[in-house]
């Protein structure tokens, strides 16, 4: 049942008695634009506010007058409205386009506050989305409204109340300032407000960038596929671990031993051949599992931006070879740095590094020697993120100028003027001064000192 409230302060407000109605009401939004539904001339003036969007939806399809209630926007049902975009990928699959901002992280309450009574879950247990699809040449005003879904919160409520209190942690303990998005695995804290802007934490004099809950883009885009691909079923239940939990525990029965060793449980080598160089790889393929296979394995792997690295360490964490990754091309740079998937991934990503040693009673371990001996979690402070901006703008710059000359390679910082720089993926001379040719033989690499820094800050497991 649908009834209409007239009132100064609501005219023609819609009140849905259930779930049902909602949603029956909803199919009358798919197809059409935002200047069709426009009834309180809300694009008027800036139409590249996409915050509008959503309130276009509120006050000219549903008729609520714009507010700031700390409540669900309906009520009755418990479910919030949001408005989220789209682009149409070369295969025709649809994915979301960003992360799903839910509602602001206030420090001072946040450290008193519980899961479930928290006002994150009580205003966002369930959610109505309505999807538009985003062309990068077309007005706002012209968007058009393909689609719409409800998500409920507790289908994976382990793993996000996980995240919650991981995030509360940080902010009791006084490093609000230190959160990234990529400490936690669906609920993400990202930056909101103005560029810069921060504000006051309890047990810290430190100023704290602004931040908000969100649905990091990573899951949201799984949200959005499975829904189009109407695949969602009940997940079985299972005992909770974080991505970093679950690699150790795969790992740990094999720690002290070398990686020749380990691949032996599984393969037995041909010691006539040489040894392969990505033996490292070679191990965490077979104990952990391989990058495709672990969203199978783990629910946490299907939801999150999590990428398994190996790396050989000294005693004290410092990296004995390059941390590289990411194989890059000209097209990974056509945005400015604020719009690009790049930013995007750092924000998000969770790196966990998987340690050996490659060095004992002072003597150099050879590759298949090295032992296996801890893994490193490792994220971003947006101060960090920020920095990496300098390295994708001068490779930027690069391309525009086509000038390879000022690349910020590997090679070229020698002061250590950048955190992350380019570094070749193969061998062979002249690499970097074929980077125009786009034959993608260079990748992103992470200062060995920065790396250094962020080991010895990072969660630990042994």
């Amino acid at each position: 049942m649908i009834s209409i409230r007239e009132g100064k302060a609501n005219q023609n407000k819609m009140i849905f008695e259930t779930e049902e109605n909602l949603i029956n009401y909803t199919k009358g939004i798919i197809g059409k634009t935002f200047k069709e539904i426009d009834k309180k001339g809300v694009l008027q003036g800036n139409n590249n506010d996409k915050g509008r969007l959503g309130k276009v939806v509120e006050t000219g399809f549903y008729g609520y007058e714009l507010n700031n209630r700390s409540e669900a926007d309906f009520s009755k049902l418990g479910i919030e409205l949001k408005v989220s975009g789209f682009k149409t990928i070369q295969d025709g699959s649809w994915s979301a386009k960003e992360r799903l901002s839910l509602s602001m992280i206030n420090y001072k309450n946040i450290i008193h506050e519980d899961y479930e009574f928290s006002k994150l879950i009580s205003k966002n247990r369930k959610l109505l989305i309505i999807w538009y699809e985003y062309i990068k040449s077309v007005s706002y005003a012209d968007f058009v409204i393909r689609d719409f879904q409800v998500y409920d919160m507790t289908k994976d409520e382990a793993i996000i109340r996980n995240d919650f209190y991981t995030i509360k942690k940080k902010v009791y303990n006084g490093l609000a300032h230190k959160l990234s998005e990529g400490d936690s695995v669906i609920l993400g804290a990202a930056t909101k407000g103005q560029k810069g802007q921060t504000t006051v934490q309890p047990n810290s004099p430190i100023p704290a960038p602004t931040r908000a809950f969100s649905l990091k883009n990573s899951f949201f885009r799984g949200v959005l596929r499975e829904h189009v691909k109407r695949t969602s079923k009940n997940k079985r239940t299972m005992k909770f671990l974080t991505p970093e939990e679950f690699v150790w525990e795969k790992l740990r029965p094999y720690k002290g031993m070398c990686q020749l060793d380990i691949l032996n449980q599984y393969v037995k080598r041909d010691s006539s051949k040489k040894l392969a160089k990505n033996i490292g790889k070679m191990v965490s393929d077979r104990v952990v599992g391989k990058d495709k296979e672990l969203p199978n394995q783990h629910e946490v792997f299907s939801k999150s931006n999590c990428l398994i690295k190996n790396i050989p360490i000294r005693e004290d964490n410092f990296p004995l070879e390059k941390a590289n990754f990411s194989a890059l091309q000209i097209s990974d740079f056509t945005s400015p740095w604020e719009e690009s998937e790049w930013k995007m991934f750092f924000e998000e990503v969770t790196f966990i590094y998987i340690g050996y040693l490659g060095e004992k009673d002072g003597k150099k371990l050879g590759n298949g020697f090295r032992i296996l001996d801890r893994i490193f979690k490792i994220t971003f402070t947006s101060e960090e993120v920020e920095e990496f901006g300098k390295t994708y703008n001068m490779i930027k710059r690069a391309i525009d100028e086509k000038n390879t000359e000022i690349l910020p390679t590997a090679s070229s910082d020698i002061k250590g003027e950048y955190k992350l720089v380019l570094s070749t993926k193969g061998k062979g001379g002249g690499i970097y001064k074929r980077f125009l040719e786009d034959k993608r033989e260079t990748c992103f690499m992470l200062n060995k000192d920065f790396i250094h820094k962020k080991f010895n800050e990072a969660i630990i497991l042994r």
